[in-house]
């Protein structure tokens, strides 16, 4: 990847000169920083693409030809890719899977960002299970743990963004670190930027929150951390339909915290039909926002909406689950409940939504 230390440490510039005004410095009229090609990002999480590609899924671009699906992202205009990080010390999520996938992100001169689940498994705002191998650890040795294996994740894998944690709203490695204001839950924070930092001190470090109503109150209790980007979840369906609620929310919070504001997942369904016996988790209108229908203009006029906010905020977006096609072949009950979510039909080929997301 061209330059990758140097453009984050441009990146982290131009945040600094974006909020330069708001903590009421004095000096000459300021000058419009260059925002670098890599900002803002346009990027998808696409961590389930190895075992994707173990079931020969036929990917395929718009014009309907068969590629690499990290190739499809890269000519589409994306320039970011986030992967998941596991406690697994083989298969998903794990080192050994994560080496190699992220080689072939930075052969494209795509930028790569790490969310660190502290999890044996998928972490969210109602599961934040402590690794099995931590599980009886006592809390000092916990956080040597969590410095020490943050270090050596980013060490390896030289990532350009970190996540501390995945949707951290209750917190994180519980019944350690939840978030009930004795401490524990900042102390966990702070060892995994701390070690991140230690392996790397260009690297972005973001904390991430899904949803928006209650953000502000969350970001009060760790603004002490040193993070660097605010990273928000937004779906309708979970998050309500007011997106200029949403606008507001993060200048709002860019204005408060003094750091910029990212929206690190989000998607949209472009039909509210299915292609396997897994129920999706968008399966109705009543999941929708009123102004965009399921289909594939209906998602990209979404995409388009999300980009003008997060262009407008000088980060970018990255949206979720943009691989989770119906993999497993049309009778699968263990299929993907995305698969009307992600960025490819039901034919393989990259929806419009692709484009508009990789659109400069």
């Amino acid at each position: 990847m061209a330059s990758s230390v140097a453009s984050k440490a441009l990146s982290l510039l131009v945040g600094s000169l974006l909020f330069l005004g708001s903590v009421g410095c004095k000096g000459p009229e300021p000058v419009a920083p260059v925002v670098p090609e890599a900002l803002p990002l346009r990027g998808t999480d696409f961590s389930q693409l190895p075992k994707i590609e173990g079931w020969n899924y036929d990917f395929k671009s718009a014009d309907s030809t068969s590629k690499d699906a990290l190739e499809i992202l890269a000519e589409s205009g994306l320039n970011c890719v986030r992967v998941k990080v596991w406690n697994n010390p083989t298969g998903d999520g794990s080192l050994e899977e994560l080496i190699p996938f992220v080689g072939r992100i930075k052969a494209l001169d795509m930028q790569v960002m790490l969310t660190l689940h502290y999890s044996d498994t998928w972490a969210d705002p109602g599961a934040q299970d402590v690794p099995s191998e931590w599980a009886n650890l006592d809390f000092n040795t916990l956080l040597d743990s969590v410095y020490e294996n943050t270090k050596h994740v980013v060490e390896v894998l030289a990532p350009d963004y970190v996540q501390i944690g995945n949707e951290i709203n209750h917190g994180l490695m519980h019944p350690f670190g939840l978030r009930d204001g004795d401490g524990q839950f900042q102390q966990l924070l702070d060892a995994g930027i701390r070690g991140a930092k230690a392996a790397d001190s260009t690297v972005i470090t973001i904390l991430h929150y899904a949803g928006f109503t209650n953000a502000k109150p969350f970001y009060n209790i760790v603004d002490s951390l040193d993070f660097d980007w605010i990273g928000l979840s937004y779906y309708p369906k979970w998050h309500g339909t007011d997106m200029d609620a949403l606008e507001a929310a993060c200048f709002e919070m860019q204005d408060s915290f003094h750091r910029p504001v990212a929206i690190v997942e989000t998607s949209y369904a472009w039909t509210l039909g299915w292609n396997d016996w897994t129920n999706n988790h968008i399966g109705s209108a009543a999941d929708l926002h009123p102004d965009y229908p399921a289909t594939k203009a209906g998602q990209a006029a979404f995409i388009q909406r999300m980009r003008t906010l997060t262009d407008s905020l000088g980060t970018g977006l990255v949206y979720w689950g943009a691989e989770l096609v119906a993999y497993k072949g049309p009778q699968a009950q263990d299929g993907s409940p995305y698969e009307n979510q992600a960025l490819f039909d039901f034919e393989g080929i990259a929806v419009p939504a692709m484009a508009e997301l990789g659109k400069n």
